[in-house]
């Protein structure tokens, strides 16, 4: 065996994501279940119907005796009590996908081995944590975060790396020669090698890795196929595999499908906020922000409900965003129950292009805009607006109403004329009937000539006799109005 000890490579191993899952979802949909908690099965399984075996099993179905690769009507003999889920790849292919994009915070390269692993190449990463130990440190970090069953090694060869984890290993060393003794122990039924082939290699001799790495590979070239022939050349360090590295997708959607109806929207939230969770991975890994987001809910009887739930505020943590949809979620009625969710984020701001003080706590724009996205989420978009400057000097025409945001970076520095203006300005003014002392003025408004609205008024500050400053102004045929008055 030749391996190049340049190229160091991690396998993850997850043989049971979609039982790991669904564990999981069961928990979040108790967790807001505030009645009580639904009593955990006895035994559960993941069933493919296709090949009829049990893929994935729990610990209580361990224990009564049911065995991976065991058919159904055998596991139910065993069990008459047992909860079958039929298998889904999907599902494992969307977990891993996500747990990809969580990597790739701490590394660089990552490879998505459907339906049930991961490569990482450790070799360029340990310039820059010092050590594998190190680096290793960093990686389990993130996967501990999830309830997942891991089993992981480390090769110069990623088929070598995968072989060991596959055997249940948790093994992580740089070591060459201890790499080859584990490799030596390992079964040939669990190499990626057709198992036709395989049967065919043990009719002449051919039983362990041990056996394999005795031959030239010659010897095999007229017994096996193509494909069983490439992975032996690459378990044997001969040659490299042609791997796809993974790139985070441009747009961000998730779906979820529950284990059974929910008809709560308060028992969604501890599920929603779980996949808000892995859109806070795709931001910090994409340095994005959200403004809005799509939430789907699927309603078993009825039409599905889409809830476009946006915020003031840039915002990429999930606990703001759960905070949000909660309210919004208040006043949401279901028709029946829902059994998936689908949260989309079609639109990705650079959070270069926003002030630093977006991510500051303390500052009292953020606070601000985080009252206004939660006074729209509960409210609705539409009722609540903001009052925004206008390129118009006529004090009435100055000012407007709109639902839309107006980043800092946006605004214009025109505002200088409205520094001395009431702070309660009449919609419409009324007649000056009382004598009043003149305090400052006049200033002339003369405008409003191109839409046919013309005005031209001399405004002054007054007091009046009780001492209320009001803006007062004289048209040119010498009337008075009263048209604010200052708090």
């Amino acid at each position: 065996m030749q391996f190049d000890t340049s190229s160091l490579w991690i396998y993850l191993y997850l043989p049971n994501l979609q039982l790991n899952i669904q564990q999981a979802h069961a928990e979040q949909l108790n967790d807001g279940d505030k009645q009580g908690e639904i009593p955990e099965p006895v035994a559960q399984i993941i069933y493919h119907p296709k090949l009829n075996q049990v893929l994935q099993l729990n610990m209580q179905a361990q224990k009564l005796g049911i065995k991976k690769g065991m058919g159904l009507a055998s596991a139910s003999i065993i069990c008459g009590h047992l909860v079958v889920s039929e298998y889904k790849e999907t599902i494992a292919v969307q977990a891993l996908q996500e747990l990809a994009n969580q990597l790739y915070l701490v590394t660089s390269d990552i490879v998505i081995d459907e339906p049930c692993g991961l490569f990482l190449r450790a070799q360029n990463m340990l310039r820059l944590y010092g050590s594998l130990a190190q680096y290793w440190q960093v990686i389990l970090e993130v996967i501990s975060k999830q309830s997942y069953d891991v089993y992981y090694a480390s090769a110069y060869s990623v088929n070598v790396a995968k072989l060991i984890a596959k055997h249940e290993q948790r093994y992580i060393v740089e070591d060459k020669e201890h790499i080859q003794q584990k490799l030596q122990q390992c079964s040939l039924l669990l190499t990626d090698i057709d198992k036709k082939d395989i049967e065919k290699l043990q009719r002449i001799g051919i039983k362990s890795i041990a056996d394999l790495f005795e031959q030239p590979l010659s010897a095999f070239a007229s017994r096996v196929s193509k494909f069983s022939l490439q992975i032996m050349s690459e378990l044997r360090g001969e040659t490299a595999a042609k791997l796809r590295f993974y790139q985070p997708p441009q747009q961000y959607e998730h779906y979820l499908e529950l284990l059974y109806d929910v008809e709560l929207t308060a028992r969604l939230l501890p599920v929603i906020g779980k996949c808000l969770d892995a859109l806070e991975a795709y931001l910090l890994v994409r340095n994005g922000l959200a403004l809005s987001i799509h939430i789907t809910l699927f309603q078993r009887e009825h039409e599905s409900i889409t809830q476009v739930i946006n915020s003031a505020l840039p915002i990429y943590k999930s606990a703001h965003w759960l905070e949000i949809i909660a309210l919004r979620f208040e006043h949401l009625a279901l028709s029946s129950g829902v059994y998936g969710i689908t949260i989309k984020c079609e639109k990705i701001e650079q959070a270069d292009n926003f002030e630093s003080d977006f991510f500051s706590e303390k500052s009292t724009h953020v606070a601000a805009m985080t009252l206004l996205s939660r006074l729209k989420a509960k409210l609705g978009d539409q009722q609540v607006k903001l009052m925004h400057y206008h390129d118009d000097y006529r004090p009435e025409c100055c000012t407007q109403l709109s639902t839309k945001i107006i980043n800092k970076s946006q605004k214009k520095n025109n505002t200088s004329y409205f520094l001395d203006r009431p702070g309660f300005l009449l919609q419409t003014p009324i007649p000056l009937n009382t004598k009043v002392n003149i305090i400052d003025g006049p200033e002339r408004i003369a405008s409003g000539w191109w839409d046919n609205h013309k005005i031209q008024r001399d405004y002054f500050l007054a007091e009046s006799h009780q001492g209320q400053q009001m803006w007062i102004f004289r048209t040119i045929d010498d009337n008075w109005f009263v048209h604010g008055y200052f708090i």
